[in-house]
This record gives structure tokens, C-alpha cells and sequence, in this order.
């Protein structure tokens, strides 16, 4: 029926008669209220009312009295779920339908008020959570960073790294790749997560972020570029992240990230590749700098025990490593022997030629020793024209056999500073050996200065046994 105006209510009726055509119209004309005038036999005002509390909950549904039977109004109203069911007589109908109305839109507006309630407070309740994240992730982080400052060896950085690594990337597999100058290829050298990879190498080439020196950030590996490295594995259609590490301008590795699971939604890979490009920035910056710091340190320490003309051990790293070394042999009963050495006559090419030719007969001098030590050996300038060579596990004869092999190589030597030839170098050697002539560092170097001196004094050149 169309629009009218009746006891002043504008209304559109739509009369129905089954159950089915009670629904149909309800979907289709989502009603302001719902008048129950009469009682059909497979239709009763308690089936009607069922079925509009099931579509349409919110929706007044009114008895008019004198239609139906009173009891089957009440006990429709006893067994409703919701307070949309009103009964009133035909002549109070405007105010019953206004009163319900207006019921219905307060109704309407506490549940949009709850609604908005329930949505704040779970996006406070998410906000929560992640400023819980982001705090765990900063404590986690400066814990990390901590650690690696205090680390004096790279197996302590990769160490360090697979401990917290899974702390900061959850759901996520990780790996530390570092640069090796031959050929400038990457091998792993951390992993946490899987570790099926870990012997993976591959090239600068073979990553973008490598070769743009900056984040490649992948979150869709179906439609976006994917390294090289990436590609050649089996498992290359999870989203990836590739960081790089560097300290001042040289490029020193690789930091990998990989999601571990699938993601319900894009939105929540975005989310959380983006949450760990900026822990994957913070976690390569604080590894570079670490891997830095162990190089210069390294390097300085490195400066500290080596004569740098020509590039032996000196004096320092020889008693250090001697004093370790006798309490090695000590233990395990074995032999140790060292050579003391020092170029004859050197006062005099200095004094002849200058300081320019002394310089070559010491570097000679030294590369030539590198070429009689084993790998156990070592070789040192412990000062002036003054040479020695520690061997461990070696006795007597075999040192003193060793000595004489070096003063003849010496003699053999042919050198030549600027345009004069030098005459031939000798040197005089002296060998003492652990335990027959001395126990302790002092005592040992002492007996094979005094053989020394014994070979000076005896005519130079040749070799002499404490």
C-alpha cells in the first residue's frame, strides 16, 4: 500500500501472510516497527516474533490488542530476548508507536555508542600492545648493542647476534653475511631461524641492496625484484628484507631477514616487514660499527707486535709468546728451542753506505727467516741488526741443524744498494734449549745471547750452542 496519514503517523503497510512472505519483505523494506494484527494458523504471533528478533533485532515489534489472544501476547513477551516487544490497544497505537520509536532510536544510539567505545578501547588496547613492543624491542636492542661493544672477537659478535637476533624478529629467519676481499663474495657467518643456508655464498652482484647500497625491502615476492641470492633457493617466495652493512665507506656484509610464516592480510606483512626495516637499520648499524672496532683493534695490536720494517714479530710479542709456550712444553713434556742471531759487521754498512743500505741487508735478512720458520715457528727482529727464531717442539740438534742452514743461506745473499753491490753478509747465531738451559723466559733468552756472544767472539760467522 502506498503512504498515509492516519491519528497523525506517516506510514507504508505491506500485509503479509506466511512466513516466507514475512521475510521477503522485511529484507526488503527493513521496517521501523512491525504491527501483529492477526493470529494465522501456521503463522503465530510467537513465530512472527522469533523471526523478527532474528532479522531485524532493533526493530519495534507491536501487538494491537483485540486481534489476537492476550495470552499469546504475553507469553510472547515473556519469551522475547529483547525489549522491542510492545502491546497496546488500537486507540493508543500513535503513542505506543511514537513511545517505540523513540525507544529504538535511543537503542540505536547507545549501541553506536558502545560500538565506538568497543573500537577505542581496542585500539587503545592495540596501541598498548605495540608501545609493549616497541619498549621490549628498545630494551632488547640496547641490550644487544651493549653487548656487542664489550665483544673482543668476531665469534662473540655472530654469537651475540644468534642470541638476540630471534628476541628482536620474531616469526622471522636471519643471517650475518660477511664481505672476504678474494673475489668479494658473501658467506654466511650468523644464522638464527633456519639454518638449512647457513654455508650459502654468493657475490656483491647477486643482492640489490648491495649493489644501490641502501635497504631492498621486499614484501610481495609474486610481483616484485628479488636478489640473485634469493632466487637460486628453494624457499624464495616469502617476503625478504636485505640491509647492508658499512663503516666508513667500505662495504662489510649483509644483514638477511626472512618472514618464517605467512601473514593473514597484505596489511599485516606491510606491517610488519616496515616494524623490521627499522630494527634490521638500528641491529646492521650497531653490527658495523662493532665489526669496525674489532678491525681497528686488531690492526692496532696487529701495529703493536710486529717490527714494521720488516714485518717480523718484535721483541714484546717474542717474550709473550714464549712465555706461553713454556708453560705448554712444561705440561706436555715436549722440546722448545730458540735461535738468537745478529748481523755481523752491520755497524759498518751503515757507516759505509748509510742507513738506506742497513735497511735492505734487514728487510733480506727478515724475508729470508720467514722461509726457514714452520707454521708453529715464529720469527722476530728483537731489535738493532738483532734477530731470533722460537721452535716449539723442536730440540737441540734440530735447532742448532736450523741455525745452520739460515747462516748459510745469509752468506748466499747477493744485495745490492743503489749502484754498489755489498759484500757478503754473515751473521753469528747462538741456540739454547728448553729445559737443559733455562726454564723461564729471562733465562732461556739468556743462555742464547751468551751463545752468541760466544759465536762473536769465536770469529763470527757460524753458530754456537749454549
Amino acid at each position: 500500500m502506498g503512504p498515509k496519514i492516519r491519528a497523525g503517523i506517516a506510514f507504508e503497510s505491506r500485509r503479509v501472510e506466511t512466513a516466507e512472505d514475512f521475510t521477503r519483505q522485511i529484507e526488503l523494506a527493513a521496517p521501523d516497527a512491525i504491527l501483529y494484527s492477526a493470529s494465522m494458523p501456521h503463522f503465530s504471533g510467537f513465530v512472527a516474533s522469533a523471526k523478527a528478533q532474528s532479522l531485524c533485532p532493533d526493530t519495534p515489534f507491536i501487538f494491537v490488542s483485540g486481534t489476537h489472544s492476550e495470552e499469546t501476547a504475553a507469553e510472547t513477551r515473556k519469551r522475547a530476548t529483547t525489549d522491542c516487544v510492545y502491546t497496546t490497544t488500537l486507540a493508543d497505537l500513535a503513542s505506543t508507536f511514537d513511545r517505540a520509536i523513540k525507544e529504538a532510536e535511543e537503542r540505536k544510539k547507545r549501541k553506536a555508542q558502545e560500538s565506538a567505545i568497543t573500537r577505542l578501547s581496542r585500539m587503545y588496547a592495540d596501541q598498548t600492545r605495540e608501545l609493549e613492543q616497541l619498549h621490549v624491542q628498545r630494551v632488547t636492542l640496547r641490550n644487544l648493542s651493549r653487548y656487542l661493544r664489550a665483544s673482543v672477537t668476531q665469534a662473540e659478535v655472530y654469537a651475540t647476534l644468534e642470541c638476540f637476533g630471534p628476541q628482536l624478529f620474531q616469526r622471522a629467519n636471519g643471517k650475518l653475511y660477511l664481505v672476504h676481499p678474494p673475489g668479494k663474495h658473501l658467506e654466511a657467518v650468523a644464522t638464527w631461524g633456519d639454518k638449512s643456508l647457513a654455508g650459502q655464498t654468493f657475490t656483491i652482484r647477486d643482492c640489490w641492496g648491495l649493489r644501490q647500497s641502501q635497504p631492498h625491502q621486499v614484501r610481495d615476492p609474486q610481483t616484485e625484484l628479488l636478489c640473485g641470492h634469493v632466487t637460486a633457493e628453494s624457499n624464495s617466495a616469502q617476503p625478504y628484507l636485505c640491509v647492508p652493512l658499512f663503516a666508513e665507506g667500505e662495504t662489510l656484509g649483509l644483514l638477511h631477514l626472512r618472514r618464517a610464516g605467512e601473514e593473514s592480510t597484505p596489511l599485516a606483512i606491510a606491517s610488519s616487514m616496515e616494524s623490521y626495516l627499522n630494527l634490521a637499520v638500528a641491529l646492521a648499524e650497531e653490527t658495523s660499527l662493532a665489526l669496525a672496532n674489532l678491525k681497528a683493534r686488531d690492526s692496532l695490536h696487529e701495529q703493536s707486535i710486529r717490527d714494521s720494517l720488516t714485518g717480523l714479530y718484535n721483541r714484546r710479542f717474542l717474550e709473550e709468546f714464549l712465555l706461553r709456550e713454556l708453560v705448554r712444553a712444561d705440561r706436555k713434556k715436549h722440546p722448545l728451542s730458540i735461535i738468537t742471531m745478529d748481523i755481523d759487521h752491520f755497524k759498518r754498512i751503515n757507516d759505509t753506505l748509510g742507513h738506506g743500505a742497513g735497511d735492505i741487508v734487514l728487510r733480506r735478512v727478515g724475508l729470508l727467516l720467514q722461509g726457514f720458520v714452520r707454521q708453529s715457528d715464529i720469527a722476530c727482529r728483537v731489535g738493532g741488526e738483532e734477530f731470533s727464531v722460537l721452535l716449539p717442539e723442536a730440540s737441540m740438534q734440530i735447532a742448532t741443524q736450523r741455525a745452520e742452514n739460515i747462516r748459510s743461506a745469509v752468506q748466499e745473499l747477493k744485495l745490492k744498494y743503489e749502484e754498489h753491490t755489498l759484500a757478503a753478509i754473515t751473521i753469528s747465531l747462538g741456540v739454547a734449549a728448553f729445559p737443559d738451559h733455562g726454564t723461564t723466559p729471562a733465562a732461556l733468552l739468556h743462555a742464547a745471547d751468551q751463545a752468541l756472544y760466544d759465536a762473536k767472539y769465536r770469529g763470527r760467522d757460524r753458530v754456537e750452542s749454549a
